[in-house]
């Protein structure tokens, strides 16, 4: 087939709905070849708990549920699909899979009511191949679902302040509270949105009506349902969904106690200029990087938000900013430019941020690297040099990130998932008192997790490589089983006890599973 006839092929597919069927075919295709190569990967550490929670909820024991994750509306997620599927991880790896296909539609519809068409096609085309959320396939985690909430919000917003009519802002409402039942950090769009129809409301004369309209539907929201919890839990209910951490934040702002670890990382730096390997003059590197600590963690942010976002896709956002700004377009970068401002103040207060928080911004620049990948297309298309130029943007824009994507999946470990399936089919271990540095593989063998019916079950939390105090604890607990997980980089470190024996062994790509059974046991 001609190039230029794929070209124009292409070309028709992006300018109809025909192109977001085609997308979430490709995602689908994508998302489930994902799943089915890394179906023996073991979970993340926070997936045993959104799972325990809905294991708690499936029996009907609420309150046990909610005191192991205080945000319920994931584990009740998991629950639901576990009526499906009858296996709790792939239950919930299904709830991921489920909601970043369908995650598509309103990036698509937000997309198009930014631009058209076209670029709707090609920013949900980058999405679809994106890395990050592609590898949150197999993660039991919120960000999926949460992001799917949230994306209905910012669309409705836009059909809110576009059209004037009150029914958008209800739904609005409905879909951003549903997203901070998901993530804590989707209460950021709360101000951040009132702010932004206020201004509105008072510059706008004609439009004022609306707007306020609109605002007392906004404030009504959080009313109602604080309302709802303190008349249905009383006091608990400011602890529900982990509120209280919003107003432990708020206080700590107000009392100037945020910049606590700031200030001991930069006194800390003080006090080690003088020693090697620092020379103690002016301008050394620890008295630099003290008084240009704001730039380093802002370095590091931008580093975390571009790997986020994927590199390449740096080219087409910077094209894809050449449009006019409208209000909505205003309004999207307004919401982007909030939460990356939030974020950077939580990476200077906490020295940490988690990749992952990113995600909301950067899945809203979405549309503008469509715009400029729409016009890096249409660039190869009316090029003389067209064959070479459409090469070179298959390979930047899908077969790298589609690579990357290849290369985690062929990099992945299943040391732990193999040892807990193990473990599950020697029946004599089903009631074994385990001591183990790596909790989900008694997970992946059945045992209940934070369930006060699972006493024989201790995690070891010390030093990894304190192994001879492993054992000693391990006999004061008269532990049938000890279970260790070590990376394959420190192989020789795997012990020998005194008093248990090596009974099976687990090597992966990158970690080594190593039982240990006590004589008496045997």
């Amino acid at each position: 087939m001609e190039i230029n006839s794929v070209i124009e092929k292409v070309s028709d597919l992006s300018e109809t709905k025909r192109g977001l069927y085609f997308i979430l075919g490709l995602s689908a295709i994508i998302k489930v070849s994902i799943l089915i190569a890394l179906s023996d990967k073991a979970i993340n550490d926070d997936g045993l708990l959104y799972i325990s929670a809905a294991q708690q909820f499936a029996t009907g024991h609420f309150k046990e549920g909610l005191a192991l994750y205080p945000m319920p509306l994931y584990s009740f997620f998991i629950t639901i699909f576990h009526l499906l599927i009858s296996d709790w991880v792939l239950a919930a790896r299904l709830n991921s899979l489920i909601f970043l296909i369908l995650t598509i539609i309103p990036l698509y519809l937000t997309s198009k009511e930014l631009f058209n068409y076209r670029i709707a096609f090609w920013g949900c085309f980058a999405f679809a191949l994106a890395p990050l959320p592609t590898s949150w396939v197999v993660s039991v985690t919120r960000g999926p679902v949460f992001i799917f909430f949230f994306a209905w919000a910012v669309y409705f917003a836009l059909k809110a302040i576009r059209l004037k009519k009150p029914v958008y802002f209800v739904l609005v409402a409905v879909f951003s509270w549903f997203s901070i039942l998901l993530r804590l950090e989707g209460i950021i769009f709360i101000p951040v949105f009132f702010f932004f129809i206020l201004y509105f409301a008072i510059l706008n004369l004609q439009e004022r009506r609306f707007y306020l309209k609109g605002i007392f539907i906004w404030i009504s929201f959080p009313v109602i349902i604080f309302g709802v919890l303190f008349v249905a839990m009383g006091a608990e209910g400011i602890s529900f969904n982990r509120t209280e951490q919003v107003v432990q934040v708020l206080q700590d702002t107000a009392n100037l106690n945020f910049l606590n670890k700031y200030r001991l990382i930069y006194d800390h730096l003080k006090q080690i200029e003088n020693s090697p390997p620092f020379s103690g003059a002016h301008y050394s590197f620890a008295e630099s990087a003290r008084n240009f600590m704001p730039v380093i963690y802002l370095l590091g942010f931008v580093k975390a938000f571009i790997k986020v976002l994927f590199p390449l896709f740096i080219i087409p956002l910077f094209l894809g900013f050449k449009h006019f700004l409208t209000r909505s377009h205003i309004l999207v970068l307004f919401i982007v430019v909030s939460f990356l401002l939030v974020f950077y103040y939580s990476l200077i207060v906490r020295d940490f941020i988690s990749p992952r928080f990113l995600f909301v911004p950067a899945f809203l620049l979405f549309p503008w690297i469509g715009a400029g990948m729409e016009r890096m297309f249409n660039f190869v298309k009316r090029s003389s040099k067209q064959k070479m130029l459409a090469v070179v943007f298959v390979v930047i824009f899908i077969l790298v990130p589609a690579g990357k994507v290849a290369n985690s999946c062929n990099k992945h470990d299943n040391a732990i998932s193999i040892a807990g399936k193990w473990l599950a089919k020697e029946t004599k271990f089903k009631n074994a008192r385990i001591i183990t540095n790596e909790i989900r593989i008694p997970f992946y063998a059945g045992r209940k997790l934070y369930s006060s019916e699972e006493k024989d079950l201790v995690k070891y939390d010390k030093s990894c490589h304190d192994y001879v105090d492993m054992e000693q604890f391990a006999t004061a607990k008269q532990a049938d089983l000890i279970i260790i997980r070590i990376s394959k980089k420190e192989k020789d470190l795997i012990p020998k006890f005194k008093n248990f024996t090596k009974l099976k062994k687990f090597a992966g790509k990158k970690r080594i599973v190593v039982v240990y059974c006590s004589p008496e046991f045997i």
